[in-house]
């Protein structure tokens, strides 16, 4: 009888659900970033037009899959406005920087985003914010300091362009924070993907540079890598907490670190891996702070 018995297979916890779903997204924004980086004869409006283009077909199938509305409520969509604008301004100075500074480093940049939440949050969401943290982001912008290295103006630029782009990524998330109270989280991919497409047509097409079919393969991988990131870091915060789950966005460094080595044999220099540890260990040091604190929170109540 035992020969015959079956192992039974456990199913798959909630949080582990959201840790696969996080390295699937994080894997995804890589590959976007590896293929904006590849397509360099390819202007900035046009690779953030197709970026946006063909996760908009997607994004519509899900949102009609949902059955919610698409270009959200009168209540969510002041918020879905400026989340777009934010997000638009982000992806732009992001793809620009990609162009000129490995993506390993302007990875580790723009993931200073979460320290402009904070701040962003204090500001508009009257969230308090505690002065640990506010060290850790000083911490953090000595990181980026040292990866901008001041004495080379052909790095610092891209880095400030890349520094901008986790602004702009930080207050775009602040208003994804606020419209998880008014729209379904499909409303607000397919509404980004609608207003950053229509907004970058005309500028794609003042500057508009025929493709070749490789040049083809890398925009629709943008495309594809965009909206895997978003589709799975969405689910990724629906089977977990953001305090539980969103420092393995990380492993986006470390995925496209590692497609870096193996396209072109090279790793970010010895001063850039300096600030790129130290921004990691600072955004550490927040995620454990913030995170200790809600565990503290939900044992008192």
């Amino acid at each position: 009888m035992k020969e015959n018995m079956k192992p039974i297979k456990k199913p798959i916890s909630q949080k582990n659900k959201a840790i696969i779903a996080m390295l699937i997204s994080a894997f995804s924004f890589s590959i976007m970033g590896i293929a904006v980086k590849l397509a360099v004869d390819i202007p900035v409006y046009e690779k953030v037009f197709f970026r946006n283009f063909v996760t908009l077909f997607f994004a519509y199938r899900i949102v009609r899959k949902n059955n919610v509305p698409i270009f959200g409520t009168a209540e969510g969509r002041p918020y879905l406005i400026g989340r777009c604008i934010s997000g638009v301004l982000g992806i732009i100075t992001m793809f620009y920087a990609l162009s000129k500074i490995d993506v390993a480093t302007a990875t580790t940049i723009q993931k200073l985003s979460q320290f402009w939440v904070l701040i962003f949050a204090a500001i508009f969401l009257k969230e308090k914010i505690k002065p640990k943290q506010y060290l850790y982001l000083v911490f953090a912008l000595v990181g980026v300091i040292i990866v901008s290295k001041p004495s080379a103006p052909d790095i610092l630029i891209p880095t400030l362009i890349c520094f901008s782009s986790s602004i702009f990524a930080g207050i775009a998330y602040t208003f994804l924070s606020k419209l998880k109270n008014y729209e379904h989280p499909s409303t607000v991919v397919f509404f980004f993907s609608l207003f950053s497409t229509v907004v970058m047509f005309i500028p794609m097409m003042i500057n508009f540079k025929w493709f070749t079919l490789y040049e083809f393969i890398l925009l629709v991988l943008m495309g594809v890598g965009g909206l895997g990131g978003q589709v799975f870091i969405t689910n990724a915060y629906h089977y977990a907490e953001a305090s539980e789950v969103s420092i393995y966005a990380y492993a986006n460094i470390v995925f496209s670190a590692g497609l870096s080595l193996m396209i072109w044999g090279t790793l970010p220099d010895a001063w850039s891996l300096v600030g790129i540890v130290i921004i990691i260990s600072a955004s550490y040091l927040n995620y454990k702070y913030v995170k200790n604190g809600m565990d503290k929170e939900s044992v008192s109540n």
